[in-house]
């Protein structure tokens, strides 16, 4: 008990005497412009988003799991009809 008892007056006054450390000093506040970019990845980011759409637009109708290979299949008649 006596050992805890220490250990916790130990650890108050360790951060007692980080926290006694303060600045004057004033910080000082800049401002920065922000400017909005919009990425385009293209179009075989276009065939990623339409694969897994199709996809899984398939397996809900069809009742089951979506599966890679299709989604496969989706991306490659995607790119190869749009991207090349």
């Amino acid at each position: 008990m006596k050992k805890l008892i220490l250990a916790m007056v130990f650890v108050f006054a360790t951060g007692t005497m980080m926290n006694a450390n303060s600045s004057n000093e004033e910080t000082k506040k800049t401002a920065t412009k922000s400017m909005e970019v919009e990425e385009y990845f293209g179009c075989a980011r276009d065939c990623v988003d339409s694969a897994m759409e199709e996809t899984f637009e398939d397996a809900v109708d069809n009742g089951t799991l979506p599966l890679v290979s299709d989604y496969m299949d989706n991306y490659r008649a995607c790119f190869a009809s749009n991207c090349q």
